[in-house]
């Protein structure tokens, strides 16, 4: 019998032990809980990343007077598919403004995937051009329209290329 007693007592304290922690628990969680409403907040930051931006010339297309020749068909024009790589590295959309400083010959260029309709001057104006943010690498079509009656611009047709990107800021 005195085993059974002492089993049966066991028992009977490890289930009262187990009854009163689940409800002891459940107290305090009730009470986190409310105590957690009542301390949380909320914050709100502003963060300010200043815009970065590279312009860097992957491949531009060595011109001269031979290989224009080499090139030449026949008519005023001599044109360069992808004779410009240039790549982007920016973390705002741009504008990139693209100018030839030889004065010599009459270039004009376009993206290579534009129509034959968007060709801008790249040496008496300042061609423009917009793009996302983000790394792109753009490759440009050139455009040679030659005086075959001014010989020394035809000589002189090497691409003096200046660059400048700005943000789009609005």
């Amino acid at each position: 019998m005195k085993l059974k007693f002492r089993v049966i007592s066991g028992i009977s304290l490890m289930f009262m032990i187990l009854f009163l922690n689940f409800f002891l628990t459940t107290d305090y969680v009730e009470a986190a809980a409310k105590k957690k409403n009542l301390i949380e907040r909320s914050v709100q930051t502003e963060a300010r990343i200043p815009v970065f931006q590279r312009v860097e010339v992957v491949d531009k297309a060595d011109i001269d007077y031979t290989f224009l020749m080499a090139n030449y068909s026949g008519s005023r024009e001599i044109i360069i598919e992808d004779g410009l790589s240039i790549e982007i590295l920016s973390n705002a959309d741009w504008y990139l403004r693209l100018n030839n400083r030889n004065l010599n010959t009459t270039v004009m260029i376009k993206k290579a995937d534009q129509s034959d309709f968007e060709w801008q001057k790249l040496n008496s104006t300042t061609a423009k051009f917009r793009g996302e943010k983000g790394v792109r690498q753009i490759s440009f079509d050139l455009k040679f329209i030659l005086d075959p009656d001014y010989r020394a611009s035809v000589n002189n047709l090497e691409l003096d290329l200046r660059h400048s990107i700005t943000p789009v800021l609005y």
